[in-house]
C-alpha cells in the first residue's frame, strides 16, 4: 500500500492555495523512482488564523491515514500553529515522522527540540534534495539519517547534527513544481497569489536579514527557458487579478532581468491575463532597475517599485552592514521614476541600532520632501540573523519584547526591539505613534491638506504629523480618541488592547479574516469610523487643520481650504470600498494648487490652466477588485494612492 507523506503550509494570504515551499518538495521527492512509487502526496496550504485553526487542524488530521511523514514549512507567521499541529499530529499518529523545515527554524536544532519534542527532524537550508534523501531513508525502514547532509535529528535521546550541506549550486537539478503535476491547472486558477523566483540568493549581508539561508552567497539563477516555460504555465492558469509576487532577494540585478519582465508583458497579451505584480527589487537600485521597471509600467503590470533604503542615518546603516542610497542619489531615482510615471515607496526600519528619534524623523522626511512615499516598519529580530546573536544584542543593549503581530491570534509573536542604546522605550512608541499619524494624515485622509500647510508655514510634512499625534489622542470624536490611546497601550502592553472596541468598529469577521500589526488595524478603525459616520470627517478634518494652525505663528497661517475640499472628495474612494457601490465627488483647484500638488507627488500630471475642475468617480471594477480592508492596506503599503485617482480637466468658461 503506498505511504502517504503530507506536505503543510500555514499561510497568512488569504485566498493563497499555491505554495512553492511545497510544490519543490513534492517535485523533488517525486523524482525518485523509489518514493514516486512508494508515496502518495497530500499538500495543505491554508490560512489557520484564530478561529479557524480548530477546522484546518481537523481538515488536515480527517485526510490523514497511517501517514509516513508530516512536514512543515516553517516561518515566524507560522510557528507556534505549526509546531501545533505536528504535535495533534504525533498524537494521533506515533509512528509518523514530523519533519520541519524554513528560515525561522533552520538552524535552531536546540531550541526547536526543547520546545516540540514531537519533532523528529529538521532540514537546513535548501530543503528539496535533503527532505527526498530523508524519505529514501525512512521507506527503506532505516531511522538513522546521519548519510543526509545538513539535518538534524534524534538518535538515542540525543540530537545529532549532520555536516552542513553544499547550497545546489546547479539549480537546474531542482525538480520544477510548475512543469510537472505538483498542482493542476484547477489549483494555480484557485489562488490569490503565485510565489515565484528566478532565482536564489543574494550578494548583500545585512545585519537585519536572513534571505533564504544564503546571506552573502553567491546568485544562483534557474535557466531562463525554464523560467519563461514556468511563467507561461502560471499565466495562462491563474484568474485576472492573481497577484504575482517574484521573491528574487533582487529583482533588476542581473542582466537578464528586463528580458524576464518583457517575456512576462508577452505572456499576459498572449493569454489576455491582467494581473498584480509585486517584486523585492535591487537594494541598489541602477539603470537595469529602471528599464525593468519601465517594461512592467508600461504594460500596465507595475504598482510601484522600491527605492530601498532602511534608514538615512549613517551609523545605523553602518552597524546594519548595509551600503545605501546617498541622499543625493535617492533624489535623482526619485526624479528619474516620477519622470517615467513609475510610482516608487521607500521602506523605513524604525528601530535600527544607531538611530535616534530625531534621525528618523529626518528619514521620514527626506522622502517626503521629494515627493516620495514612506513606508514604516519596526524593526523584529529574525532567527539565524546578527541582530539576533547574544554579542550583538549585549553589544548595543538591546531590549526587546513579544508582541502578537495579528491582533486575533495572540500566538503569532514576532520579538520586537523597544530600546537599545540610541532608544528609549519612549522614543520607540513616539516613534510608533508617529508612524500611525503618518498613515492616517499624509497617506490616507490630508495627504493634500499637510502639502499646503507645509508650504504655506514652512514647518516640514514630518513635523505637522508629529503634532497631529496630540490631536488624534485628544480628539473631540471619542471613538478616534479611544482607537488613538488604545493603540499605544497595545504597543506597551499587548494584554491592553481594547479588542472589543476594535470589533466593534470592525466587525469580528475583520479580525479573524485580516492580519495586520497593531498600527494597521488601528488605522483601519479610524479610517473606517471616519468615513461611514455622516459629518465625523468634515469634523476631523477641520479640527485637525485648526489644531495645526494654532501651532505657527499668526504670520504663517495660510488658507488650506483647496486642500480640504480634496481630501473631503477623496474619502468617496474609501466610502466607495466600505459600502461596495460607485461613488463620485467633485472638487475645484487653482493652478497654483494644483502645480504645487502636481511638484510634490500628490496629483497626476495634468492641464495648466487658472481653474481647474476635477471629479473622483469610482466604477464597479474598481470597487469589486478591492475591498475596502484591502484597500486601505494598500494605501498604507503605498500600491495604492486615493488622489491619484482624481481626474483633472480646464474649467469650461460659464
Amino acid at each position: 500500500m503506498a505511504r502517504q507523506v503530507h506536505l503543510v503550509d500555514l499561510t497568512s494570504v488569504a485566498g493563497m492555495t499555491y505554495s512553492p515551499s511545497l510544490g519543490y518538495l513534492q517535485a523533488a521527492a517525486r523524482s525518485d523512482p523509489d518514493v514516486a512509487a512508494a508515496c502518495t502526496f497530500h499538500k495543505h496550504v491554508r490560512v489557520a488564523r484564530g478561529t479557524l485553526f480548530e477546522r484546518v487542524c481537523a481538515d488536515v488530521l480527517a485526510a490523514m491515514h497511517d501517514p509516513l511523514v508530516a512536514a512543515f514549512s516553517v516561518y515566524n507567521w507560522n510557528r507556534s500553529s505549526s509546531l501545533e499541529l505536528a504535535r495533534l499530529v504525533k498524537r494521533r499518529w506515533p509512528e509518523c515522522r514530523i519533519v520541519l523545515g524554513g528560515n525561522d527554524v533552520s538552524h535552531q536544532q536546540d531550541v526547536v527540540f526543547a520546545e516540540a519534542p514531537w519533532v523528529d527532524v529538521l532540514v537546513h537550508g535548501e530543503g528539496e534534495l535533503k527532505f527526498r534523501d530523508v524519505l529514501v531513508t525512512y521507506l527503506r525502514g532505516g531511522s538513522d539519517l546521519s548519510g543526509v547532509a545538513g539535518v538534524s535529528f534524534r538518535r538515542d535521546g540525543v540530537v545529532v547534527t549532520t555536516e552542513p550541506a553544499q547550497r545546489i549550486a546547479d539549480l537546474a537539478t531542482v525538480p520544477s513544481p510548475l512543469l510537472g503535476d505538483a498542482f493542476t491547472d484547477a489549483e494555480l486558477a484557485d489562488t490569490s497569489m503565485v510565489i515565484y523566483e528566478t532565482n536564489r540568493g543574494c550578494p548583500y549581508s545585512c545585519a537585519f536579514c536572513y534571505w533564504g539561508g544564503a546571506v552573502n552567497s553567491k546568485v544562483r539563477q534557474f535557466p531562463f527557458d525554464r523560467v519563461v516555460a514556468e511563467l507561461d504555465r502560471v499565466v495562462r492558469c491563474v484568474r485576472d487579478g492573481a497577484l504575482l509576487f517574484l521573491a528574487d532577494a533582487n529583482f533588476g540585478l542581473l542582466p537578464r532581468d528586463p528580458d524576464i519582465a518583457r517575456a512576462l508583458v508577452a505572456l499576459c497579451r498572449r493569454h489576455d491575463r491582467r494581473l498584480g505584480f509585486i517584486a523585492a527589487w535591487a537594494k541598489n537600485t541602477n539603470d537595469r532597475v529602471i528599464e525593468t521597471a519601465t517594461v512592467l509600467h508600461e504594460a500596465g503590470l507595475l504598482k510601484a517599485v522600491t527605492l530601498s533604503a532602511q534608514s538615512f542615518e549613517r551609523s545605523a546603516l553602518a552597524t546594519a552592514n548595509r551600503s545605501n542610497l546617498r541622499p543625493d542619489r535617492f533624489r535623482e531615482l526619485h526624479a528619474r521614476f516620477r519622470g517615467l510615471g513609475i510610482t516608487t515607496y521607500t521602506e523605513l526600519i524604525w528601530g535600527l541600532p544607531g538611530e535616534t528619534y530625531d534621525s528618523f524623523k529626518n528619514g521620514v522626511e527626506e522622502v517626503l520632501a521629494v515627493g516620495g512615499n514612506v513606508v514604516v516598519y519596526p524593526l523584529q529580530l529574525l532567527n539565524n540573523t546578527e541582530y539576533d546573536t547574544d554579542r550583538f544584542r549585549a553589544g548595543h543593549a538591546l531590549t526587546t519584547r513579544r508582541i502578537p503581530a495579528d491582533i486575533s491570534n495572540p500566538e503569532l509573536l514576532g520579538e520586537l526591539v523597544v530600546a537599545h542604546s540610541t532608544m528609549t522605550e519612549e522614543d520607540w512608541l513616539r516613534g510608533l505613534e508617529l508612524r500611525l499619524s503618518l498613515f492616517l494624515c499624509q497617506k490616507t485622509l490630508l495627504r493634500a491638506t499637510l502639502r499646503l500647510l507645509s508650504a504655506g508655514t514652512g514647518v516640514r510634512v514630518v513635523d505637522l504629523c508629529e503634532r497631529l499625534v496630540r490631536h488624534l489622542v485628544d480628539c473631540p470624536d471619542p471613538v478616534v480618541a479611544a482607537i488613538a490611546r488604545g493603540y499605544r497601550e497595545a504597543w506597551r502592553d499587548p494584554e491592553h488592547a481594547d479588542r472589543g472596541l476594535l470589533a466593534d468598529e470592525l466587525g469580528e469577521e475583520f479580525l479573524a479574516d485580516d492580519s495586520h500589526y497593531p498600527t494597521e488595524v488601528h488605522l483601519q478603525a479610524i479610517v473606517h469610523h471616519l468615513v461611514r459616520t455622516p459629518g465625523a470627517l468634515e469634523r476631523f478634518l477641520h479640527g485637525a487643520v485648526d489644531h495645526l494652525l494654532s501651532t505657527v505663528r499668526p504670520d504663517r497661517r495660510c488658507d488650506v481650504s483647496e486642500g480640504l475640499a480634496l481630501d473631503l472628495a477623496a474619502a468617496s474612494v474609501f466610502r466607495a470600498h466600505l459600502w461596495g457601490t460607485p461613488q463620485s465627488a467633485e472638487f475645484s483647484l487653482s493652478a497654483a494648487t494644483a502645480r504645487l500638488l502636481r511638484a510634490t507627488g500628490e496629483l497626476p500630471p495634468g492641464p495648466e490652466d487658472d481653474l481647474l475642475v476635477g471629479r473622483f468617480e469610482t466604477g464597479s471594477r474598481t470597487v469589486d477588485r478591492f475591498s475596502f480592508s484591502r484597500y486601505t492596506d494598500l494605501v498604507w503599503r503605498s500600491l495604492a494612492h486615493p488622489l491619484h485617482d482624481a481626474v483633472l480637466t480646464a474649467a469650461v468658461p460659464s
